[in-house]
C-alpha cells in the first residue's frame, strides 16, 4: 500500500520558469473571468466595486468568497433560499 502512495508524492515536481510562467497565466485568466462575472451581475455601483477589490486585494481567498454570488438566481431555483429576496 505504501509503495502505491509513494508515487504520488510532489519530491518528483520541478518548478522552472515554464511552469510558473503557466501558473501565472491561468491565475490571469481565472482574475480575469471572475471580474468579467462582477460585471455582468446585477450589482449596484457599490457591491461591483468591493466584490472588485476583494477580489484584486485576496486573490485565491477573494475569488472562493464570490463564487456563491456567482450564481444566477433564475437559472438554480434552489438556490434562492440562500439569498433574501428584494
Amino acid at each position: 500500500m505504501s509503495g502505491i502512495l509513494n508515487r504520488f508524492s510532489v519530491d518528483a515536481i520541478k518548478m522552472n520558469t515554464q511552469v510558473i510562467a503557466c501558473m501565472i497565466i491561468i491565475w490571469f485568466f481565472v482574475i480575469l473571468c471572475t471580474l468579467s462575472s462582477i460585471n455582468k451581475q446585477p450589482f449596484t455601483s457599490k457591491q461591483r466595486l468591493f466584490w472588485i477589490i476583494v477580489v484584486t486585494a485576496f486573490p485565491l481567498v477573494g475569488v472562493l468568497l464570490y463564487l456563491p454570488f456567482s450564481f444566477k438566481i433564475e437559472s438554480y431555483p434552489s438556490l434562492a433560499l440562500l439569498r433574501k429576496s428584494k
